[in-house]
């Protein structure tokens, strides 16, 4: 036995030796044969460590040969996932040339398709469970599997995350795939499928332990969770109270989980685990607009008043030309779920080109979220407004009634690049003092959201928005109350609040109705940086329904984003197209917090 190893590792030796090495390492090519397909040519590349190790030289014939071994099963795994189940695969090593050359043959076969899908219950199955099996109403199309369509792996793991999620609905959130039965059948060349699964009995909600709170009361939670106990189990209960409880901005994690197993009564306990996060806040900011200048923002806010995610919070903006300052509480939950009533204070000094503007009020709202995508505010509000510098000074009590509609339905409120929005205002207003009169202001806006690319970093944004004021006459109305345009997101690129009907010194005088259309290019470069064009065109009437035949204002511009966690910095630069003489300048500059719509 001695000498036969010692001869096989003198011949060993001596093959290694005749091998044409450059300096320690052996250098070499790959060679894909049989493949014709270049997807297939590339996912095999990709696959193959003699390929992915090219440039880096193996350093021995041994060290290359086992490159070889171990590249064939990974190259087996890579044509099963597109369904050759068939499929040959022989490595072969010319060691006579320099580089060396690694040929690699492949027989792919013929592409299996699936025979069957069938789901049956596993043996694990108890007697009062398999009446309650949902498998009768869920076909194949459900799960996304094509018979007589190509078996690949990818399509069964889908088919089981649907599978699962849909019993999930069924109420069976602790149902399971006990054993998977995957037959390739060399006879008839297709592949058959067969499911065994565990669903567990019919769940409903148990009793809710409620973990990791330090100063959010217990009540808190209650008004939150949108499930009742004995209710059959739903995800979607699940999944709004965790929206709910995220938009609380009172915690940094949340987590909802449940037992693995129902107590004696069918009941699933469930659990809330959370980590609070800091409830007060403090910023300071610089801003800068073309007309207003540079200005300062402070705001503070406490978001948990006496352990309920009761609001309270204090902002105030300073410009050269405006200053205002906002006290606003939130008592979340009023009187029902999903309902809060909001107080605001407010105080403003405003100098446009028009009119000049000192008003305090005071409001209280309540706000309804109806639905996932619906939510309406109604409430009153009281006004003590003056204007001077303008076609109608003077001082004025208002009591107002505003309602607000807004249904909304897009994937993100400050970088909306999917989906649409529409918002509907009308805020019937009296004048209390002498002479007493009325008016209704109304406006509607739409917007719309179209990714030109599944990663949704090209999307065309669109808005489109009218206004109109019914009631008094329009010399009646107070100007700081009728409409304008030119500002950040209404007809960018024209002077602040210029854009309305001109009097003979060319000075804005305020319009009963408007309609304002934009239209934006948004593309997203990296993960930080985006670039943005837009077009912008409308004009604010006189009249109260807007005047089709009236010349239309129209701007272009460009602009920058910087994307963060709380939504993208803006800078945009606006240039008008039909600029008024003595009245507009040739840019406007914007910078702020969030998309222009």
């Amino acid at each position: 036995m001695f000498r036969i190893v010692t001869f096989s590792i003198f011949w060993t030796l001596i093959l290694v030796a005749s091998i044409p090495c450059v300096g320690n390492a052996l250098e070499y090519t790959v060679q894909f044969e049989g493949v014709t397909d270049e997807s297939m040519h590339n996912l095999l590349e990709e696959t193959s460590q003699l390929a992915t190790l090219q440039n880096l030289s193996a350093s021995t014939a041994a060290a290359l040969q086992r490159r070889a071994d171990k590249d064939i099963s990974n190259l087996l795994k890579a044509l099963h996932s597109q369904a050759y189940y068939e499929a040959k695969v022989k490595t072969s090593i010319n060691f006579n040339v320099n580089p060396a050359v690694v040929k690699i043959e492949v027989d792919a076969g013929p592409v299996y398709p699936f025979s069957s899908f069938s789901i049956v219950p596993s043996n694990d199955a108890t007697p009062d469970q398999t009446s309650s099996y949902p498998f009768a109403a869920i076909s194949n199309l459900d799960l996304d599997i094509d018979i007589n369509g190509p078996a690949l792996p990818k399509y069964i793991i889908n088919a089981e995350d649907i599978l699962i999620k849909r019993m999930e609905r069924e109420g069976y959130p602790l149902a399971k795939i006990v054993k998977r039965e995957v037959i390739a059948d060399q006879a008839t060349k297709s592949v058959s499928v067969i499911l065994h699964v565990d669903s567990g009995i019919l769940a409903r909600f148990g009793e809710t332990t409620i973990t990791g709170q330090k100063r959010v009361q217990d009540i808190f939670f209650c008004r939150k969770i949108t499930w009742q106990k004995g209710c059959i189990y739903q995800p979607e209960q699940v999944a709004r109270t965790l929206n709910a409880l995220e938009a609380s901005g009172l915690f940094s994690t949340i987590n909802i989980s449940y037992e693995d197993e129902v107590d004696e009564n069918g009941l699933l306990p469930m659990n809330i685990a959370v980590s609070e996060a800091k409830h007060r806040s403090i910023g300071f900011g610089l801003n800068y607009d073309t007309d207003l200048g540079p200005g300062l923002s402070a705001e503070w806010e406490n978001r948990n008043l006496r352990g309920m995610g009761e609001k309270l919070s204090f902002v105030t903006n300073i410009w050269v030309r405006k200053k205002e300052g906002t006290l606003r509480y939130i008592k979340p939950d009023f009187c029902r779920p999903r309902q809060d009533l909001i107080w605001t204070a407010e105080a403003m000094n405003l100098a446009t080109r028009g009119f000049e503007e000192s008003s305090l009020s005071l409001s209280g709202v309540i706000e309804r979220q109806w639905n996932d995508q619906i939510r309406f505010s109604y409430g009153g509000m009281f006004k003590r407004l003056r204007n001077w510098d303008s076609d109608n000074n003077g001082s004025f009590n208002l009591v107002k009634a505003p309602l607000q509609f807004m249904w909304h339905k897009t994937n993100s409120l400050l970088d909306p690049t999917n989906g649409s929005v529409a918002l509907l205002k009308c805020t019937p207003t009296l004048q209390t003092m002498s002479p007493a009169f009325a008016y209704v202001i109304n406006t509607l806006s739409a917007s719309i959201y179209l990714p030109l690319r599944k990663d949704q970093r090209f999307v065309i944004a669109g808005k489109a928005t009218f206004g109109s004021i019914w009631g008094a006459n329009k010399h009646s109305i107070p100007p700081s109350e009728r409409f304008y345009a030119g500002s950040d997101n209404l007809l960018r690129g024209y002077r602040y609040l210029s854009v309305s009907p001109l009097n003979c010194d060319n000075k804005p005088i305020g319009g009963r109705s408007m309609m304002i259309y934009s239209l934006e290019a948004r593309m997203r470069l990296t993960e930080t940086i985006g670039f943005v064009t837009f077009w912008d065109i409308g004009n604010v009437y006189a009249e109260p329904y807007p005047q089709f035949d009236h010349k239309q204002l129209q701007s272009v511009g460009v602009g920058a984003r910087y994307h963060t966690p709380v939504g993208p910095l803006r800078l945009d630069i606006a240039f008008p197209l039909n600029p008024r003489k003595h009245i507009d300048n040739r840019f406007q500059i914007y910078f702020s917090i969030g998309q222009a719509f």
